[in-house]
């Protein structure tokens, strides 16, 4: 479709900063849109997802509540088990039909009164997204910066090795994105060279 705006795809593999990225982005007064928080509306709201969902990783997909049971659907899609590949990718064919209806209806709606619109999305490269972007910024980090930050956390390091296996090696992206931020160094750093590629898309914007 034509338009006057731009559309900014930020991306990166798990655990490199991509959500800090946006934060410094929607501090600078800018639209982001993440794709996780729509993928998880259309599976707790969206019933023709929820049901397809239900049918292949059964009942216990979602809690009392209605919500979604990430650790239930995780141990399918992030095992060591040699159908995980295909049922991560069964997952994704159910829910990022109905993620990108609704990317596209946002993106409409705030092109009417913005001139760069920011998507957050891990799997722009593996769903095959990139030529719907004017531009990607990949957001990348040394595995060993990936680990220290997440040593506390609940993901033991065979699991986030996991998690790593099932995206595309980060220095693959590389090759293909338009920018991208290395986060190894301090928040300040980090902060500091957001706004550098951001100020280089709005003189890209005004050009």
């Amino acid at each position: 479709m034509e338009k006057d705006f731009f559309v900014v795809g930020i991306t990166g593999n798990f655990g490199t900063g991509k959500t800090t990225v946006c934060s410094f982005i929607e501090q600078l007064g800018f639209p982001v849109v993440y794709t996780d928080v729509l993928a998880k509306e259309a599976m707790e709201k969206d019933w023709n997802v929820k049901d397809k969902i239900i049918q292949t990783f059964g009942a216990d997909s979602f809690l009392s509540d209605g919500k979604v049971n990430t650790q239930h659907i995780a141990r399918y899609v992030f095992s060591d088990d040699s159908q995980s590949d295909k049922l991560l990718q069964k997952l994704n064919s159910i829910v990022h039909p109905a993620v990108i209806n609704k990317l596209i209806e946002i993106i409409k709606q705030l092109g009417r009164t913005n001139k760069i619109i920011f998507v957050e999305s891990a799997l722009i490269y593996e769903a095959g997204l990139e030529e719907a972007f004017d531009f990607v910024i990949l957001v990348d980090a040394a595995k060993e910066k990936i680990f220290e930050r997440f040593k506390k956390g609940p993901l033991s390091k065979e699991e986030i090795e996991r998690r790593f296996a099932k995206q595309i090696d980060s220095r693959i992206k590389r090759d293909f994105a338009d920018f991208t931020i290395i986060n190894d160094g301090s928040i300040d750093e980090l902060k500091e060279n957001t706004e550098f590629v951001v100020g280089i898309i709005q003189q890209l914007q005004l050009n």
